[in-house]
């Protein structure tokens, strides 16, 4: 055995061990190609930031990155998502997954990242905290508004994929958490899912994605919806009346999506799922990077609130990493960290206020942050909830 020490992966030379580590963990050994072609190559995967552990030549770990711009409101941040993470049977318990990502943790910070995301289990000892919960729309069938025929439609293919990334971005452009396309830039036909229209030029209107649930077949379920939220409901319609389906359900839509505000008018069932140390969570990599990006955002919201006038500096800690927000009459400059009457000490769950991953008082009162002086109504007005949200097609 070697000095089990990470590397940086190299197309040319690592790519098809990668495809095999992850097929063999995912999906029973198939599907080589498809991991090589489709999730590693053609799509966002970092290779510069990711890191392997090699015995010799024998891939024994992986620790993916695939780096994207997230959307929060008016501006993006540079985030590293975290995928694949795979340890050989054999070389399990032996701290490379750790090691793996302190490394990449610095290779990330040092090449611009702002924030990790992932979703999974064993990761809140990295300092990753909850990002957003799984949010899933139900509508019984018989529920379903009277919308007329929908206008044709057709199923998009994997060279259309460009077109749909393109108007995706103009449609979501202000909806957190959602990534700046393109992400993924082929998919195997059976995965893409997308039905679309078209305008009397022949440019794309519109379109569902629409896919069987993996567990119940019997299920429907829209993962994504561009264009006229009404035209797109009535597509998704049909697509229900057409096929062997039982239940419809909505899930990794934005929270303020045009479709689910047509789906609140009316009568549905909102599922929203909170998980303990699993699920979507988030780490900081840089914050003072982060906040940087975040001050016209934080000078916008104080600009509406009663502290539009204030002075003074509010301290924000995050364990590793502390930064103060220096406020005077709405113009925020972030200094070096000091003493302050003003102090938020939330360890990683500062992250989450970053993000706006929910209501500013329920982080504080789940992380049982410790505030002083004015830090709690500080942050209710800086840290609103965002209701961030990655889509299915994004996720990695």
């Amino acid at each position: 055995m070697t000095n089990l020490q990470p590397v940086a992966p190299h197309p040319g030379t690592h790519l098809q061990a990668m495809g095999q580590l992850a097929a063999d963990a995912f999906a029973s050994g198939q599907y080589v190609d498809s991991f090589c072609n489709n999730y590693f190559g053609n799509s966002h995967y970092d290779w510069n930031v990711s890191r392997l552990v090699l015995d010799d030549e024998k891939l024994v770990h992986h620790w993916g990155v695939w780096g994207y711009p997230m959307r929060l409101e008016s501006i993006h941040l540079k985030v590293a998502g975290i995928g694949a993470v795979v340890t050989h049977p054999d070389y399990r318990k032996q701290g490379l997954m750790h090691s793996a990502a302190r490394e990449s943790f610095d290779a990330q910070k040092q090449a611009g990242y702002d924030l990790s995301i992932l979703r999974g289990r064993h990761y809140v000892k990295m300092g990753y905290a909850r990002a957003w919960n799984y949010v899933t729309y139900r509508i019984k069938p018989e529920e379903l508004p009277e919308l007329g025929r929908p206008k044709p439609h057709r199923p998009l293919s994997a060279e259309q994929v460009g077109e749909m990334d393109a108007f995706y971005n103009q449609t979501h452009a202000g909806f957190s958490g959602t990534a700046v396309r393109p992400t993924y830039r082929t998919r195997h036909p059976d995965d893409i899912g997308v039905h679309a229209w078209f305008d009397e030029r022949g440019n794309l209107a519109g379109y569902i994605r629409a896919l069987p649930a993996e567990e119940n077949p019997k299920l429907l379920q829209c993962l994504e919806a561009a264009g006229d939220p009404r035209e797109g409901l009535s597509v998704l319609t049909d697509l229900f009346s057409s096929g062997d389906y039982d239940n419809l359900a909505f899930f990794t839509l934005p929270h303020h999506h045009p479709l689910l505000q047509l789906l609140r008018k009316g009568a549905c069932m909102v599922e929203d799922r909170y998980f303990d140390i699993s699920g979507w969570r988030v780490r900081i990599i840089n914050l003072k990077s982060t906040l940087q990006k975040l001050l016209p955002l934080l000078e916008t919201r104080l600009a509406y609130s009663r502290f539009a006038d204030w002075q003074g500096r509010l301290l924000l800690d995050a364990g590793e990493q502390e930064v103060a927000l220096s406020i005077d009459h709405g113009k925020i400059e972030l200094t070096p960290a000091g003493s302050s009457p003003h102090s938020l000490r939330g360890g990683a769950d500062v992250a989450r206020f970053l993000i706006g991953s929910d209501e500013p008082d329920e982080i504080l009162r789940q992380a049982e942050m410790e505030c002083t002086g004015l830090a709690r109504p500080l942050a209710g007005v800086l840290f609103p909830n965002l209701h961030p949200m990655l889509s299915h097609w994004d996720e990695y």
